[in-house]
């Protein structure tokens, strides 16, 4: 049974840990963005003088990929940054050289801050069948204290714009994705992204160092964890129903723990996922940066990055604390670009995570068609 099960999984395109039949690659054509949220994590972690990637490049990024995952069923590039779409002739470059190569394996995702709307846009995101991870923080009074131009303009009345013209005009599934902060709690952000027109929800944690920026104080981070527990109530009730629940925070490891296998690493960077930054540079994660990261560029022998991405994971092992953590089968040894910026915080979520989604496994492990669910099987 538990064959069958990992083999529904695998053909589905779960996220399991290890799936290396479907790869996922990060692409920052550039960091620059045209808003200064006050709270912003991607602008601490990366270097922000590399310039932009140009439509010759993106398309070896597209040649590079076809070739060093030759054996994977599908590419998803996922666009980052920055705000990709200050880049746009990088993003059509992109899709024009995949879909000159006929290579129907390239699947297309941005994150966006939604606030770059033009007829050009939309035909790309349209024609791609983009899924679109969408930055709207809350109502206008939560979203706009925070997400803002760099004149200081606010943003959530452009961000509704887009997501409208998203709905009336293509075919792209939308997550909506909140950044929980001070003053700002987890299941009202889930309650706002629940009532919009999105297909899916994301909503989590300011993230930083200690005394970041809007982070949350430590009587807001324990109701942020009692309220880990409260979505994780409204998924079981989602399953009961039949429903597939719009939130997936907890749909690997539940998946995870349904196919029996152990997560050795957090994800796959280095191997299945990468990520490449607006000068060809290839890293495990787009968010890491410097000499010791650096896997190779866009332009080499896709066998020699991808070596170097095997020796990468390899070199690293989980942490002396991992060792003796109960949550480390699933959870691998933590995320190795957030881990060392918020250390035994960001354990703290996701330890709290592997809970909740061993509950969620617990209640329907006699039943796991429910399970099924999480993975978008009916």
């Amino acid at each position: 049974m538990r064959v069958l099960r990992l083999g529904t999984l695998r053909a589905s395109g779960s996220p399991l840990p290890g799936n290396a039949e479907r790869a996922e690659v990060l692409v920052a054509t550039t960091w620059d963005c045209n808003l200064r949220c006050s709270y912003c994590f991607v602008s601490s972690r990366v270097r922000s003088a590399e310039g932009r990637m140009t439509r010759k490049q993106a398309a070896g990024v597209i040649d590079a990929l076809a070739e060093g995952y030759g054996g994977a069923a599908s590419i998803c590039v996922h666009f980052y940054g920055g705000e990709p779409l200050t880049n746009l002739p990088a993003m059509e470059a992109m899709v024009e050289r995949a879909s000159r190569k006929r290579d129907d394996r390239f699947t297309w995702s941005i994150t966006t801050n939604g606030t770059i709307l033009s007829r050009r846009v939309i035909d790309l995101l349209g024609r791609g069948r983009f899924g679109v991870v969408l930055s709207i923080d809350g109502p206008a009074e939560i979203h706009d204290r925070c997400r803002r131009t760099r004149r200081g303009a606010p943003t959530h009345a452009r961000v509704m714009r887009f997501l409208e013209a998203l709905r009336s005009e293509t075919t792209c599934r939308v997550r909506g994705s909140s950044v929980v902060r001070s003053g700002w709690s987890l299941t009202e952000a889930f309650d706002y992204l629940d009532r919009l027109p999105v297909d899916s929800i994301k909503a989590q944690a300011v993230r930083g160092p200690e005394n970041t920026t809007e982070g949350l104080s430590p009587r807001e981070r324990r109701a942020y964890l009692k309220d880990l527990e409260t979505i994780g109530w409204r998924i079981i009730d989602d399953l009961t129903a039949g429903r597939v629940p719009k939130d997936e925070r907890f749909s690997a490891r539940a998946l995870q723990l349904l196919a029996g296998v152990r997560r050795e690493r957090f994800c796959g960077a280095g191997d299945f996922m990468l990520g490449i930054h607006p000068d060809g540079g290839i890293y495990p994660c787009v968010l890491l940066s410097g000499e010791d990261n650096r896997l190779g560029h866009v332009s080499d022998d896709p066998a020699r990055w991808r070596m170097a991405g095997k020796r990468w994971r390899q070199s690293r092992k989980p942490r002396r604390e991992c060792r003796s953590c109960e949550a480390l089968p699933l959870c691998g040894g933590g995320c190795p670009a957030i881990l060392p910026v918020c250390g035994e915080d960001e354990c703290d979520l996701v330890r709290k995570n592997c809970e909740v989604a061993t509950a969620i496994y617990d209640r329907f492990r006699s039943d796991p068609e429910r399970l099924l669910l999480l993975a978008g099987i009916s």
